[in-house]
């Protein structure tokens, strides 16, 4: 088996980016459920909500049949699982980025834990689990992967680079109709300039390709970091992805 180029892995972020952009609700979560397990090989992949003001059971999406007994499990224990103090309880102001339950547990004492003894395990639920949070609290929103074998780093990785883009568009999915998302109000010369920032050009670089000079280029880079509050390219590139204005950065092939 030929294994994914760096290129390949970079094509496949954009991909899901791409063809997550426009939706909402369940077409959403339907859409990252289908994509991400179908790369992981999950053998059962979640999404929920959770309002920690009130704990209250969450709101979960599966990508296969799931008896009610179990949900009702998992609502119930949600606060036991070892992810939940590390990507919830840790997630301010900004989701932290994506966990595995072993880089809490080794995978002895989770195979020991209650959660997963009395409630996955019975129904053939891997013990490995992924946790990829997509919305800061107050009411969180998460992504959960499960099968019977470790992710390993460059599966992590995906997963990293994934996650600011499905931030992007939860925020923007959960705005009221009519609402502008942050950021929105850049000009496409701005998002253009920008563009060739995250993709490590120069600013001499960025006017020889966008044909202009490179004193107006650093003067749209100024309207950028105001509008986006914030300085330096590194801050600015983030903020973007953050908010759905740039595509997933990662390395050049």
């Amino acid at each position: 088996m030929t294994l994914p180029t760096a290129a390949a892995d970079q094509a496949w972020i954009r991909e899901v980016a791409t063809g997550i952009g426009a939706l909402r609700g369940p077409a959403l979560v339907d859409t990252v459920l289908t994509a991400v397990a179908r790369r992981l090989h999950s053998e059962l992949s979640t999404y929920a909500e959770l309002d920690l003001a009130t704990l209250r059971p969450p709101g979960l999406a599966t990508d296969r049949p799931v008896d009610r007994t179990l949900v009702r499990q998992m609502h119930h224990q949600v606060t036991d699982h070892p992810l939940f103090a590390p990507t919830v309880r840790r997630s301010h102001p900004y989701p932290g980025t994506p966990m595995q339950v072993t880089d809490v547990l080794s995978e002895r004492q989770w195979r020991r834990h209650g959660l997963y003894r009395e409630v996955l395990a019975p129904r053939g639920i891997g013990a490995h689990t992924v946790t990829v949070v997509v919305g800061p609290t107050p009411v969180l929103r998460w992504y959960q992967f499960n099968r019977d074998r470790a992710f390993d780093p460059r599966e992590m990785d995906l997963l990293t680079r994934l996650q600011p883009a499905l931030i992007a568009v939860h925020r923007r999915a959960c705005l009221p109709a009519g609402t502008t998302a942050p950021g929105a109000t850049l000009t496409g010369r701005e998002v253009e300039v920008l563009r060739g920032i995250a993709e490590g050009l120069t600013v001499a670089a960025t006017a020889r390709r966008l044909g202009l000079a490179a004193g107006t280029v650093r003067k749209h880079l100024e309207h950028v970091h105001r509008k986006l509050g914030t300085s330096g390219p590194v801050a600015t590139v983030m903020k973007a992805v953050e908010l759905g204005i740039l595509e997933v950065p990662g390395p050049r092939p």
